[in-house]
């Protein structure tokens, strides 16, 4: 009896345990697997595959992804800065990618098998390697490299600047799609109504908005996204830094966040509705003003009909003129066809010997001389 008693306790503290230990820890990204496995090893490229170095990285990648890893590269290398200048040092200065040409490859070029179908792309943050196909499970749509990639090499680099400690997930997943720039549009549309209506989750509340399931296009995202935003830019960005200098060396991210903006969580999360409501609330006040513009446009507009309506039924038609009949202009006489010319040409001796024997010459008139003078005679 006491021994089973005894051996009920012991699972109890033990289940206890493991529970407690997995709600201290933060959750990991879902695109971004911890692998705990001290077996598991990174496995051989494929055969066949091409291999391309750029400033660092390396690309290993099925022959039919050529042209598009190609395409991504300049992205890639602009989010890397970009996330150096954020993070406050430089990263990301060794990490192999690797591009299969369908989903079903992306098991067998990783370290671990059991992976999400549904990720555009698959970060190992400890192996340094970011594993993503030119297909998705999840969409018809071919996987955009120029996203997928730096949001995947946002994982890896801020495990890097944290030196592999946890972080929580609103930040990883916030930092990502931020970095990458995915569905802004639709994020920032998703921010909007959700400040009009005054239903923001708070910063306690958005790692449970984060399911692995849950859409990038999601309120949680939208709202991690823009406080990552908040948080790196160069206002608060020392201070964001120094968050994660002291994380580094054991502190959790928030109580360290607190510290270096000398100021309790729930301060700096009013500080960043302030600056949402200073973005967005904008905008009603401007859609507002053009109504009221498009209002008075369409009056005006109704008016001027209305009177030339009335104009027209009052005011008696206009009497028509008739129209003169076109004169015809007086015809000119023909032109005289010009005499032809008079052509002269030289005649030779002979020719003019024969000319004399074929037109004979003409008969002399008579004369007489009378008292010194010559007179014709008729």
């Amino acid at each position: 009896m006491r021994a089973g008693l005894r051996a009920l306790v012991v699972v109890s503290v033990a289940s206890w345990l493991v529970a407690a230990d997995a709600f201290a820890a933060p959750s990991r990204p879902h695109d971004a697997p911890a692998v705990t496995d001290p077996r598991a090893d990174v496995p051989a490229r494929p055969t066949g595959y091409l291999e391309l170095q750029e400033a660092g990285l390396t690309f290993a990648y099925h022959p039919s992804a050529h042209e598009r890893v190609r395409a991504a590269i300049p992205a890639v290398l602009r989010a890397r800065k970009a996330m150096g200048e954020l993070l406050g040092r430089e990263v990301l200065g060794a990490v192999e990618i690797r591009v299969a040409a369908v989903p079903e490859e992306v098991r067998s070029l990783g370290p671990m098998e059991d992976v999400p179908g549904y990720a555009p792309a698959l970060a190992f943050s400890k192996q340094r390697l970011v594993v993503t196909s030119l297909g998705s499970h999840r969409s018809l749509e071919p996987t955009d490299l120029a996203v997928a990639l730096p949001h995947a090499l946002a994982h890896v680099a801020l495990d890097e600047a944290l030196d592999h400690k946890p972080a929580p997930l609103w930040l990883h997943e916030g930092f990502a799609a931020h970095v990458a720039g995915e569905a802004s549009a639709i994020r920032a549309q998703a921010l909007l109504l959700a400040t009009l209506q005054r239903r923001l989750h708070g910063i306690a509340a958005l790692e449970g908005g984060l399911p692995a399931d849950a859409p990038e296009t999601s309120l949680a995202y939208a709202q991690a996204a823009d406080l990552a935003r908040f948080l790196t830019d160069k206002p608060h960005r020392s201070a964001f830094v120094g968050a994660l200098d002291r994380a580094r060396s054991g502190e959790p991210f928030e109580q360290a966040l607190a510290a270096t903006h000398e100021a309790p969580l729930a301060q700096i999360e009013r500080k960043w509705r302030e600056d949402l409501a200073r973005r967005y609330g904008f905008l009603p006040v401007f859609l507002a003003g053009i109504g009221v513009w498009a209002l008075c446009a369409l009056v005006l507009f109704v008016r001027r009909v209305f009177e030339r309506r009335r104009a027209g039924t009052t005011m008696p038609a206009p009497r028509k003129e008739p129209r003169p009949l076109p004169m015809e202009p007086p015809s000119r006489p023909l032109p005289r066809p010009a005499p032809a010319p008079l052509l002269l040409e030289r005649i030779d001796g002979s020719e003019r010997e024969d000319l004399g024997k074929t037109f004979p010459p003409e008969a002399e008139v008579p004369k007489v001389e009378h008292d010194g003078d010559w007179h014709t005679l008729h």
